[in-house]
Protein backbone atom coordinates (compact mmCIF):
# COMPACT_ATOMS: atom_id res chain seq x y z
CA UNK A 1 0.00 0.00 0.00
CA UNK A 2 1.12 3.50 -0.43
CA UNK A 3 -0.69 5.05 -3.60
CA UNK A 4 -3.86 6.14 -0.63
CA UNK A 5 -3.96 8.12 3.05
CA UNK A 6 -6.78 6.11 3.97
CA UNK A 7 -8.60 7.41 7.22
CA UNK A 8 -9.00 3.75 8.46
CA UNK A 9 -7.95 0.00 7.59
CA UNK A 10 -9.25 -3.33 7.73
CA UNK A 11 -8.60 -6.60 6.97
CA UNK A 12 -11.96 -7.04 5.34
CA UNK A 13 -14.34 -4.85 4.15
CA UNK A 14 -18.05 -5.82 2.92
CA UNK A 15 -19.83 -4.05 0.65
CA UNK A 16 -23.89 -5.08 1.28
CA UNK A 17 -25.36 -6.37 4.64
CA UNK A 18 -27.33 -9.06 3.31
CA UNK A 19 -26.89 -12.71 3.78
CA UNK A 20 -23.81 -12.91 1.37
CA UNK A 21 -22.24 -9.97 3.06
CA UNK A 22 -23.43 -10.72 6.61
CA UNK A 23 -22.30 -14.50 6.46
CA UNK A 24 -18.79 -13.64 4.63
CA UNK A 25 -18.11 -10.78 7.19
CA UNK A 26 -19.49 -13.30 9.90
CA UNK A 27 -16.80 -15.92 8.39
CA UNK A 28 -14.11 -13.43 8.31
CA UNK A 29 -14.28 -12.48 11.87
CA UNK A 30 -15.44 -16.22 13.50
CA UNK A 31 -12.83 -18.01 11.43
CA UNK A 32 -10.09 -15.79 10.83
CA UNK A 33 -10.13 -13.36 13.84
CA UNK A 34 -9.45 -10.98 11.03
CA UNK A 35 -10.43 -7.26 11.57
CA UNK A 36 -13.77 -7.02 9.57
CA UNK A 37 -16.33 -3.96 8.37
CA UNK A 38 -19.50 -4.01 6.75
CA UNK A 39 -20.34 -1.16 4.57
CA UNK A 40 -24.65 -0.63 4.18
CA UNK A 41 -26.51 1.81 2.39
CA UNK A 42 -29.41 1.23 3.93
CA UNK A 43 -30.74 2.25 7.43
CA UNK A 44 -31.12 -1.57 8.06
CA UNK A 45 -29.07 -4.96 7.06
CA UNK A 46 -31.21 -7.80 5.45
CA UNK A 47 -31.51 -6.39 1.79
CA UNK A 48 -33.66 -8.90 -0.28
CA UNK A 49 -32.52 -11.88 1.90
CA UNK A 50 -35.39 -10.81 4.75
CA UNK A 51 -38.03 -11.52 2.00
CA UNK A 52 -36.48 -14.96 1.24
CA UNK A 53 -38.80 -18.32 2.22
CA UNK A 54 -36.39 -21.41 1.24
CA UNK A 55 -32.81 -22.01 1.85
CA UNK A 56 -31.22 -24.70 -0.93
CA UNK A 57 -29.01 -27.46 0.45
CA UNK A 58 -27.60 -30.50 -0.26
CA UNK A 59 -26.82 -33.40 2.01
CA UNK A 60 -27.52 -31.63 5.02
CA UNK A 61 -28.33 -32.55 8.58
CA UNK A 62 -31.58 -31.98 8.02
CA UNK A 63 -32.11 -34.07 5.13
CA UNK A 64 -30.24 -36.76 6.75
CA UNK A 65 -32.23 -36.74 9.89
CA UNK A 66 -35.52 -36.61 8.09
CA UNK A 67 -34.16 -39.38 5.85
CA UNK A 68 -37.38 -38.96 3.05
CA UNK A 69 -39.44 -35.95 2.12
CA UNK A 70 -43.08 -35.42 2.77
CA UNK A 71 -45.43 -37.95 0.96
CA UNK A 72 -47.69 -35.10 -0.36
CA UNK A 73 -45.28 -33.16 -2.29
CA UNK A 74 -47.08 -34.45 -5.56
CA UNK A 75 -43.55 -34.82 -7.20
CA UNK A 76 -41.97 -37.73 -8.59
CA UNK A 77 -39.11 -37.20 -6.31
CA UNK A 78 -39.29 -39.04 -3.52
CA UNK A 79 -35.81 -39.03 -1.86
CA UNK A 80 -33.32 -35.89 -1.12
CA UNK A 81 -31.43 -35.14 -4.04
CA UNK A 82 -27.40 -36.36 -4.23
CA UNK A 83 -24.75 -34.09 -5.41
CA UNK A 84 -24.52 -35.57 -8.39
CA UNK A 85 -27.94 -34.97 -9.13
CA UNK A 86 -28.17 -30.94 -8.10
CA UNK A 87 -25.03 -30.98 -10.22
CA UNK A 88 -27.03 -32.44 -13.04
CA UNK A 89 -30.20 -30.18 -12.48
CA UNK A 90 -28.21 -26.80 -12.14
CA UNK A 91 -25.88 -27.31 -15.67
CA UNK A 92 -29.09 -28.47 -17.65
CA UNK A 93 -31.50 -25.78 -16.64
CA UNK A 94 -29.29 -23.46 -17.72
CA UNK A 95 -28.41 -24.99 -20.40
CA UNK A 96 -24.87 -25.13 -19.62
CA UNK A 97 -24.00 -21.98 -19.27
CA UNK A 98 -23.17 -22.07 -15.10
CA UNK A 99 -19.99 -22.56 -14.10
CA UNK A 100 -19.34 -25.77 -12.74
CA UNK A 101 -16.85 -24.30 -10.08
CA UNK A 102 -19.92 -21.87 -8.99
CA UNK A 103 -22.56 -25.31 -9.18
CA UNK A 104 -19.77 -27.12 -6.63
CA UNK A 105 -19.94 -24.21 -4.10
CA UNK A 106 -23.48 -24.34 -4.07
CA UNK A 107 -23.47 -28.05 -4.01
CA UNK A 108 -20.27 -28.92 -0.95
CA UNK A 109 -21.30 -25.14 0.75
CA UNK A 110 -25.07 -25.23 1.45
CA UNK A 111 -25.17 -27.94 4.12
CA UNK A 112 -22.95 -26.39 6.46
CA UNK A 113 -25.78 -23.26 6.29
CA UNK A 114 -27.96 -25.62 7.52
CA UNK A 115 -25.72 -26.63 10.74
CA UNK A 116 -24.92 -22.85 11.25
CA UNK A 117 -28.46 -21.96 11.72
CA UNK A 118 -29.21 -24.87 14.08
CA UNK A 119 -26.45 -23.99 16.13
CA UNK A 120 -27.80 -20.79 16.30
CA UNK A 121 -31.40 -21.58 17.42
CA UNK A 122 -33.43 -21.86 14.04
CA UNK A 123 -36.15 -24.19 13.65
CA UNK A 124 -36.37 -25.89 10.61
CA UNK A 125 -39.71 -26.47 10.22
CA UNK A 126 -40.14 -28.39 6.65
CA UNK A 127 -37.33 -30.14 3.95
CA UNK A 128 -39.47 -30.12 0.67
CA UNK A 129 -39.54 -28.46 -2.85
CA UNK A 130 -41.72 -24.91 -3.54
CA UNK A 131 -44.18 -25.54 -5.62
CA UNK A 132 -46.84 -28.37 -5.07
CA UNK A 133 -47.99 -30.20 -8.74
CA UNK A 134 -44.47 -28.63 -9.80
CA UNK A 135 -43.18 -32.52 -11.44
CA UNK A 136 -39.26 -30.84 -12.16
CA UNK A 137 -38.46 -29.52 -8.47
CA UNK A 138 -35.92 -31.68 -6.42
CA UNK A 139 -36.30 -31.58 -2.44
CA UNK A 140 -33.96 -29.03 -1.53
CA UNK A 141 -36.14 -26.06 0.20
CA UNK A 142 -35.67 -25.53 3.95
CA UNK A 143 -38.24 -23.51 5.10
CA UNK A 144 -37.28 -21.91 8.85
CA UNK A 145 -39.43 -20.76 11.25
CA UNK A 146 -40.02 -16.89 10.91
CA UNK A 147 -38.63 -17.38 7.36
CA UNK A 148 -35.57 -14.85 5.75
CA UNK A 149 -36.10 -12.25 8.10
CA UNK A 150 -35.92 -14.70 11.47
CA UNK A 151 -32.82 -15.99 9.55
CA UNK A 152 -31.19 -12.54 8.87
CA UNK A 153 -31.85 -11.53 12.33
CA UNK A 154 -30.00 -14.58 14.08
CA UNK A 155 -26.92 -13.86 11.49
CA UNK A 156 -26.84 -10.27 12.27
CA UNK A 157 -26.89 -11.06 16.09
CA UNK A 158 -23.69 -13.53 15.54
CA UNK A 159 -21.67 -11.24 13.15
CA UNK A 160 -21.95 -8.28 15.73
CA UNK A 161 -21.09 -10.43 18.51
CA UNK A 162 -18.22 -11.85 16.09
CA UNK A 163 -16.58 -8.36 16.28
CA UNK A 164 -17.87 -6.92 12.79
CA UNK A 165 -17.74 -3.05 12.46
CA UNK A 166 -21.58 -2.57 10.94
CA UNK A 167 -22.01 0.71 9.61
CA UNK A 168 -25.06 1.55 8.14
CA UNK A 169 -26.66 4.75 5.86
CA UNK A 170 -22.93 4.27 4.33
CA UNK A 171 -22.51 3.29 0.31
CA UNK A 172 -19.46 2.52 -0.74
CA UNK A 173 -18.58 4.65 -3.55
CA UNK A 174 -15.69 3.09 -5.35
CA UNK A 175 -12.95 0.13 -5.05
CA UNK A 176 -9.53 1.74 -4.81
CA UNK A 177 -6.75 -0.38 -7.07
CA UNK A 178 -3.41 0.10 -6.76
CA UNK A 179 -1.29 -2.02 -9.78
CA UNK A 180 -4.08 -4.09 -10.79
CA UNK A 181 -5.11 -4.98 -6.69
CA UNK A 182 -7.68 -4.30 -4.18
CA UNK A 183 -6.51 -2.05 -1.66
CA UNK A 184 -9.77 -0.52 -0.32
CA UNK A 185 -13.08 1.16 -0.62
CA UNK A 186 -14.49 5.03 -1.03
CA UNK A 187 -17.15 5.48 1.12
CA UNK A 188 -19.36 7.92 2.25
CA UNK A 189 -20.36 7.98 5.90
CA UNK A 190 -24.06 8.51 7.72
CA UNK A 191 -22.92 12.34 7.89
CA UNK A 192 -21.92 12.62 4.01
CA UNK A 193 -18.30 12.23 5.09
CA UNK A 194 -15.64 11.11 2.73
CA UNK A 195 -13.98 8.04 3.93
CA UNK A 196 -11.16 5.81 2.29
CA UNK A 197 -10.62 2.73 3.85
CA UNK A 198 -7.98 0.57 3.57
CA UNK A 199 -8.69 -3.45 2.86
CA UNK A 200 -6.46 -6.63 2.10
CA UNK A 201 -9.45 -7.66 0.92
CA UNK A 202 -12.96 -6.58 -0.45
CA UNK A 203 -16.17 -8.80 -0.77
CA UNK A 204 -18.85 -7.58 -2.68
CA UNK A 205 -22.27 -8.32 -1.91
CA UNK A 206 -24.78 -5.64 -2.95
CA UNK A 207 -27.67 -7.72 -4.16
CA UNK A 208 -27.29 -7.20 -7.78
CA UNK A 209 -29.38 -4.03 -9.75
CA UNK A 210 -33.00 -4.81 -9.70
CA UNK A 211 -33.87 -0.88 -8.71
CA UNK A 212 -31.90 0.06 -11.55
CA UNK A 213 -33.97 0.44 -14.58
CA UNK A 214 -30.90 2.08 -16.76
CA UNK A 215 -28.98 -1.39 -15.98
CA UNK A 216 -32.16 -3.55 -16.59
CA UNK A 217 -32.02 -2.14 -19.96
CA UNK A 218 -28.28 -2.66 -20.72
CA UNK A 219 -28.03 -5.88 -19.14
CA UNK A 220 -30.77 -7.90 -18.67
CA UNK A 221 -32.20 -10.43 -21.30
CA UNK A 222 -35.70 -8.62 -21.19
CA UNK A 223 -33.92 -5.00 -21.69
CA UNK A 224 -37.05 -4.00 -22.55
CA UNK A 225 -39.02 -4.63 -19.21
CA UNK A 226 -37.65 -1.87 -17.53
CA UNK A 227 -40.90 0.62 -18.77
CA UNK A 228 -43.26 -1.82 -17.77
CA UNK A 229 -42.38 -3.58 -14.79
CA UNK A 230 -41.46 -2.57 -10.82
CA UNK A 231 -39.63 -4.16 -8.00
CA UNK A 232 -41.46 -6.10 -5.88
CA UNK A 233 -40.10 -5.88 -2.43
CA UNK A 234 -38.30 -3.08 -0.31
CA UNK A 235 -34.74 -2.46 -1.27
CA UNK A 236 -32.26 -0.22 -3.17
CA UNK A 237 -30.03 -2.96 -5.20
CA UNK A 238 -28.66 -0.40 -7.58
CA UNK A 239 -26.18 -2.32 -9.42
CA UNK A 240 -22.94 -0.72 -7.10
CA UNK A 241 -20.93 -3.97 -6.67
CA UNK A 242 -21.11 -4.51 -10.36
CA UNK A 243 -20.43 -0.86 -11.21
CA UNK A 244 -17.20 -0.86 -9.11
CA UNK A 245 -16.02 -4.50 -10.21
CA UNK A 246 -16.32 -3.19 -14.06
CA UNK A 247 -14.14 -0.02 -12.96
CA UNK A 248 -11.28 -1.86 -12.29
CA UNK A 249 -11.16 -4.48 -14.52
CA UNK A 250 -13.95 -7.26 -13.81
CA UNK A 251 -15.44 -9.02 -16.80
CA UNK A 252 -19.33 -8.43 -17.02
CA UNK A 253 -19.68 -10.20 -20.08
CA UNK A 254 -21.09 -13.96 -19.00
CA UNK A 255 -24.06 -13.51 -17.92
CA UNK A 256 -25.40 -10.47 -15.69
CA UNK A 257 -28.73 -9.97 -17.47
CA UNK A 258 -30.48 -12.85 -15.83
CA UNK A 259 -33.05 -11.81 -13.86
CA UNK A 260 -35.72 -13.41 -11.56
CA UNK A 261 -39.10 -12.70 -12.21
CA UNK A 262 -42.18 -13.22 -10.50
CA UNK A 263 -46.14 -12.55 -11.49
CA UNK A 264 -47.86 -9.70 -9.29
CA UNK A 265 -51.29 -7.69 -9.74
CA UNK A 266 -49.98 -4.43 -10.91
CA UNK A 267 -47.99 -2.62 -8.24
CA UNK A 268 -49.31 -5.03 -6.04
CA UNK A 269 -47.13 -7.03 -3.35
CA UNK A 270 -46.58 -10.82 -3.58
CA UNK A 271 -49.46 -11.21 -0.69
CA UNK A 272 -51.81 -9.62 -2.52
CA UNK A 273 -55.40 -11.66 -2.85
CA UNK A 274 -55.25 -10.22 -6.56
CA UNK A 275 -51.50 -12.01 -7.21
CA UNK A 276 -52.89 -14.61 -5.50
CA UNK A 277 -55.94 -14.97 -7.57
CA UNK A 278 -54.24 -14.05 -10.82
CA UNK A 279 -51.40 -16.37 -11.05
CA UNK A 280 -54.58 -19.34 -10.67
CA UNK A 281 -54.90 -21.23 -14.01
CA UNK A 282 -57.47 -18.90 -15.08
CA UNK A 283 -57.62 -17.67 -18.59
CA UNK A 284 -54.15 -15.29 -19.19
CA UNK A 285 -54.40 -12.87 -22.36
CA UNK A 286 -52.04 -9.90 -23.36
CA UNK A 287 -53.12 -6.76 -24.91
CA UNK A 288 -53.77 -7.92 -28.34
CA UNK A 289 -56.91 -9.77 -26.87
CA UNK A 290 -54.67 -13.52 -27.47
CA UNK A 291 -53.65 -16.31 -25.01
CA UNK A 292 -50.36 -16.50 -24.93
CA UNK A 293 -49.96 -19.64 -22.08
CA UNK A 294 -50.78 -22.55 -21.12
CA UNK A 295 -52.21 -21.07 -17.72
CA UNK A 296 -50.97 -24.09 -15.66
CA UNK A 297 -47.42 -22.04 -16.27
CA UNK A 298 -48.30 -20.48 -12.83
CA UNK A 299 -46.89 -23.49 -10.86
CA UNK A 300 -43.53 -22.13 -11.62
CA UNK A 301 -43.59 -18.20 -10.73
CA UNK A 302 -40.05 -17.84 -13.05
CA UNK A 303 -41.55 -19.38 -16.54
CA UNK A 304 -44.80 -17.29 -15.74
CA UNK A 305 -42.99 -14.23 -14.83
CA UNK A 306 -41.06 -14.70 -17.86
CA UNK A 307 -43.55 -15.43 -20.35
CA UNK A 308 -45.47 -12.43 -19.29
CA UNK A 309 -42.94 -9.96 -19.61
CA UNK A 310 -42.48 -11.54 -23.46
CA UNK A 311 -45.90 -9.64 -24.10
CA UNK A 312 -46.71 -6.25 -25.84
CA UNK A 313 -45.62 -3.82 -23.11
CA UNK A 314 -45.27 -6.35 -20.60
CA UNK A 315 -49.16 -6.41 -19.96
CA UNK A 316 -51.02 -9.52 -19.13
CA UNK A 317 -54.61 -9.75 -17.99
CA UNK A 318 -56.25 -12.74 -16.07
CA UNK A 319 -59.82 -12.93 -16.51
CA UNK A 320 -62.39 -15.06 -13.93
CA UNK A 321 -66.03 -15.57 -13.73
CA UNK A 322 -68.11 -15.06 -10.38
CA UNK A 323 -67.99 -18.63 -9.54
CA UNK A 324 -63.76 -19.07 -10.10
CA UNK A 325 -63.55 -15.75 -7.87
CA UNK A 326 -66.07 -17.97 -5.04
CA UNK A 327 -64.07 -21.15 -5.41
CA UNK A 328 -60.92 -19.22 -4.67
CA UNK A 329 -62.61 -16.89 -1.65
CA UNK A 330 -64.05 -20.34 0.13
CA UNK A 331 -62.03 -23.43 -1.00
CA UNK A 332 -58.81 -21.67 -1.74
CA UNK A 333 -55.73 -21.59 -3.76
CA UNK A 334 -54.41 -24.27 -6.40
CA UNK A 335 -51.18 -22.70 -7.05
CA UNK A 336 -48.93 -21.00 -4.48
CA UNK A 337 -46.45 -18.47 -4.61
CA UNK A 338 -44.86 -20.13 -1.38
CA UNK A 339 -45.28 -18.49 1.53
CA UNK A 340 -46.86 -15.49 0.64
CA UNK A 341 -49.55 -17.12 -0.99
CA UNK A 342 -49.81 -20.64 0.28
CA UNK A 343 -51.62 -23.89 -1.59
CA UNK A 344 -55.19 -23.85 -0.48
CA UNK A 345 -54.89 -20.65 1.35
CA UNK A 346 -58.63 -19.10 1.33
CA UNK A 347 -58.30 -15.39 -0.59
CA UNK A 348 -60.54 -13.66 1.57
CA UNK A 349 -59.84 -10.47 0.68
CA UNK A 350 -60.35 -11.37 -2.80
CA UNK A 351 -63.69 -9.09 -3.75
CA UNK A 352 -62.29 -6.07 -1.77
CA UNK A 353 -59.43 -5.75 -3.37
CA UNK A 354 -61.01 -6.30 -6.90
CA UNK A 355 -63.12 -3.54 -6.23
CA UNK A 356 -60.48 -1.04 -5.01
CA UNK A 357 -58.76 -2.14 -7.95
CA UNK A 358 -61.52 -1.16 -10.65
CA UNK A 359 -61.53 2.31 -8.95
CA UNK A 360 -57.69 2.90 -9.81
CA UNK A 361 -58.34 0.88 -12.97
CA UNK A 362 -55.95 -1.86 -12.49
CA UNK A 363 -58.73 -4.60 -12.74
CA UNK A 364 -62.09 -4.23 -14.51
CA UNK A 365 -65.61 -5.89 -14.39
CA UNK A 366 -68.42 -6.65 -16.75
CA UNK A 367 -71.89 -8.43 -16.48
CA UNK A 368 -70.88 -10.22 -20.16
CA UNK A 369 -68.02 -10.70 -21.83
CA UNK A 370 -68.62 -8.14 -24.41
CA UNK A 371 -68.96 -5.23 -21.55
CA UNK A 372 -65.37 -6.86 -19.39
CA UNK A 373 -63.65 -6.64 -23.39
CA UNK A 374 -64.60 -3.24 -23.61
CA UNK A 375 -63.70 -2.16 -20.73
CA UNK A 376 -60.09 -3.04 -20.58
CA UNK A 377 -57.59 0.11 -20.81
CA UNK A 378 -55.61 -0.94 -24.00
CA UNK A 379 -57.08 -4.12 -25.17
CA UNK A 380 -57.83 -5.31 -28.45
CA UNK A 381 -61.74 -6.05 -27.48
CA UNK A 382 -62.97 -7.82 -30.59
CA UNK A 383 -60.14 -10.21 -30.71
CA UNK A 384 -60.33 -10.76 -26.57
CA UNK A 385 -64.26 -11.85 -27.28
CA UNK A 386 -63.29 -13.79 -29.94
CA UNK A 387 -60.85 -15.33 -27.79
CA UNK A 388 -62.75 -15.96 -24.74
CA UNK A 389 -65.90 -17.37 -26.44
CA UNK A 390 -63.21 -19.92 -28.25
CA UNK A 391 -61.60 -20.74 -24.79
CA UNK A 392 -65.43 -21.37 -23.66
CA UNK A 393 -65.78 -24.13 -26.31
CA UNK A 394 -62.53 -25.48 -25.24
CA UNK A 395 -64.04 -26.05 -21.97
CA UNK A 396 -67.22 -27.43 -23.55
CA UNK A 397 -64.75 -29.69 -25.59
CA UNK A 398 -62.48 -30.25 -22.82
CA UNK A 399 -59.30 -30.32 -24.67
CA UNK A 400 -57.54 -26.89 -25.10
CA UNK A 401 -56.61 -27.08 -28.77
CA UNK A 402 -54.07 -24.32 -28.46
CA UNK A 403 -52.08 -24.18 -25.50
CA UNK A 404 -52.90 -27.99 -23.88
CA UNK A 405 -54.38 -26.87 -20.41
CA UNK A 406 -55.03 -30.27 -18.49
CA UNK A 407 -58.97 -30.33 -18.69
CA UNK A 408 -59.24 -29.96 -14.70
CA UNK A 409 -57.62 -26.56 -15.36
CA UNK A 410 -60.69 -25.77 -18.54
CA UNK A 411 -63.57 -23.86 -16.89
CA UNK A 412 -65.57 -21.88 -18.80
CA UNK A 413 -66.54 -18.25 -18.16
CA UNK A 414 -70.18 -18.77 -17.12
CA UNK A 415 -71.12 -16.72 -14.15
CA UNK A 416 -71.42 -12.92 -14.30
CA UNK A 417 -70.25 -10.47 -13.46
CA UNK A 418 -66.68 -10.97 -15.30
CA UNK A 419 -63.42 -9.71 -13.99
CA UNK A 420 -59.99 -8.78 -15.39
CA UNK A 421 -57.01 -8.50 -13.17
CA UNK A 422 -53.68 -6.39 -14.81
CA UNK A 423 -50.76 -8.65 -14.17
CA UNK A 424 -47.05 -7.81 -14.05
CA UNK A 425 -43.87 -9.64 -14.09
CA UNK A 426 -42.25 -8.33 -11.18
CA UNK A 427 -38.59 -7.93 -11.07
CA UNK A 428 -37.86 -9.64 -7.92
CA UNK A 429 -34.17 -9.31 -8.24
CA UNK A 430 -31.63 -9.97 -10.39
CA UNK A 431 -29.59 -13.05 -9.92
CA UNK A 432 -26.85 -12.13 -12.52
CA UNK A 433 -23.54 -10.56 -12.02
CA UNK A 434 -19.89 -10.19 -12.34
CA UNK A 435 -17.87 -13.49 -13.39
CA UNK A 436 -16.16 -15.40 -10.64
CA UNK A 437 -13.92 -18.41 -10.32
CA UNK A 438 -14.69 -21.29 -7.86
CA UNK A 439 -13.22 -19.44 -4.94
CA UNK A 440 -15.56 -16.04 -5.82
CA UNK A 441 -12.54 -14.07 -6.92
CA UNK A 442 -13.72 -11.79 -9.53
CA UNK A 443 -12.03 -12.47 -12.82
CA UNK A 444 -10.87 -10.28 -15.57
CA UNK A 445 -11.30 -10.46 -19.56
CA UNK A 446 -8.40 -13.06 -19.09
CA UNK A 447 -10.26 -14.99 -16.63
CA UNK A 448 -7.34 -14.06 -14.11
CA UNK A 449 -7.98 -13.69 -10.05
CA UNK A 450 -7.98 -9.72 -9.39
CA UNK A 451 -5.97 -9.72 -6.32
CA UNK A 452 -7.83 -8.16 -3.40
CA UNK A 453 -11.72 -8.67 -4.54
CA UNK A 454 -14.26 -10.86 -4.11
CA UNK A 455 -18.00 -11.05 -5.21
CA UNK A 456 -21.00 -13.17 -3.55
CA UNK A 457 -24.69 -13.49 -4.14
CA UNK A 458 -26.84 -11.66 -6.30
CA UNK A 459 -23.60 -9.76 -7.51
CA UNK A 460 -21.66 -13.17 -8.51
CA UNK A 461 -22.14 -14.54 -12.17
CA UNK A 462 -21.82 -18.77 -12.77
CA UNK A 463 -25.41 -20.11 -11.17
CA UNK A 464 -27.79 -19.36 -13.99
CA UNK A 465 -28.68 -19.37 -17.88
CA UNK A 466 -31.20 -16.69 -18.54
CA UNK A 467 -33.61 -17.58 -15.91
CA UNK A 468 -33.74 -19.12 -11.96
CA UNK A 469 -33.50 -22.90 -10.75
CA UNK A 470 -36.80 -23.14 -9.59
CA UNK A 471 -36.11 -26.89 -10.04
CA UNK A 472 -34.00 -26.45 -6.82
CA UNK A 473 -35.86 -23.96 -5.15
CA UNK A 474 -34.21 -21.99 -2.40
CA UNK A 475 -31.37 -21.30 -4.73
CA UNK A 476 -30.82 -17.67 -4.39
CA UNK A 477 -30.74 -17.91 -0.56
CA UNK A 478 -28.62 -20.75 -0.32
CA UNK A 479 -25.70 -19.46 -2.51
CA UNK A 480 -25.85 -16.07 -0.73
CA UNK A 481 -24.91 -17.73 2.21
CA UNK A 482 -22.96 -20.37 0.94
CA UNK A 483 -20.82 -17.72 -1.81
CA UNK A 484 -20.59 -15.82 0.84
CA UNK A 485 -18.76 -17.92 3.37
CA UNK A 486 -16.50 -19.26 0.42
CA UNK A 487 -14.97 -15.86 -0.05
CA UNK A 488 -14.27 -15.13 3.35
CA UNK A 489 -12.37 -18.41 3.61
CA UNK A 490 -10.35 -17.80 0.65
CA UNK A 491 -9.54 -14.18 1.78
CA UNK A 492 -8.65 -15.76 5.82
CA UNK A 493 -6.02 -17.82 3.70
CA UNK A 494 -4.58 -15.38 1.50
CA UNK A 495 -4.10 -12.52 3.93
CA UNK A 496 -2.59 -15.31 6.56
CA UNK A 497 -0.50 -16.35 3.79
CA UNK A 498 -2.12 -20.30 4.16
Amino acid sequence: MGKFLFDTEYDVVVIGGGAAGMMAAYTAAKEGELKVALLEKMEKTGGTSIYTEDLTAFNSIEQQERKTPPKFTGTPFDHYPTYAEGYARYMDVSHQRANPDVVRVQLYETAETVQLYRDLGAECVNVFVFAFNQPNELNTAHRYEGLGERMQELLSRATINAGVDIFTSTPAKRLLANGGAVEGVEAVDAKGNRMLIGAKAVILASGGFGNNPAMVKKYAWQHWSANYTYQCVETENTGDGLNMALEVGADGTTSPGCVMNIPCSWGKMLTAHTTGAGIQPVIWVNNRGERFANEEMGFSFMNAGSSIIKQPKGKAYAILDSDQVKYYIEEGSEISLGEFIVWQQKLTHLLTELEQDIEVGTAWKGDTIEELANAIDDVNAKKLIETLHEYNEFCKDGVDKKHFKQAQYLRPLAKPPFYAIRMAASILTTIGGIRVNGDMQVTDENYDAIPGLYATGNDASGLYGDSYNLDCPGTANGFAHASGRKAARHAIKTIKGQ
